[in-house]
């Protein structure tokens, strides 16, 4: 093989190679721009996945507004009997004690405003005169009462 042969096909695989790098680098360019595109992408999709959990949030908090504001606006009704603390019934009595009229003594209802986080206005019912000491039954159903109250 001549000298002058050699010399060309070295030229030759020269420009192969050449070629093969530019296009590399084009290649490489047009993968690097594709790649930007599509992490801006998923960033806009998880900035859109907040602002929809965030909207959900607001339009909850906006109801629970509107909710509170209404019942500030509506005139105070009886007290629903589903919402007042659970009395245990009294047991019933013998025959000849149930002939004799019962005696109650009067009560004092106090019903005081909920604070803002609480549905339900608190309720309270006590004989009048010299309050006694809570008995350990009532105290155990004023915590569960209080238990069903929590939103939260």
């Amino acid at each position: 093989m001549s000298v002058s042969t050699q010399l060309e096909q070295i030229q030759k695989k020269k420009a192969e190679l050449k070629n093969e790098l530019q296009s590399m680098e084009h290649k490489e360019r047009g993968l690097g721009e594709s790649i930007k595109v599509l992490e801006e992408k998923m960033m806009i999709h998880d900035l859109e996945e907040r602002v929809k959990a965030k909207r959900a949030i607001v339009e909850r908090l906006e109801f629970r507004k509107r909710d509170l504001e209404k019942r500030l606006k509506e005139p105070q009704k009886k007290p629903d009997p589903s919402q007042m603390p659970h009395r245990p019934t009294p047991a019933p009595q013998a025959a000849d004690k149930a002939e004799e009229p019962q005696r109650r003594e009067p009560m004092e209802v106090t019903v005081s405003a909920a604070p803002a986080g609480n549905q339900h206005p608190k309720q309270s019912a006590a004989p009048a005169g010299p309050q006694q000491p809570k008995k350990p039954e009532e105290k155990k159903e004023k915590q569960e009462e209080k238990k069903k109250r929590k939103w939260f």
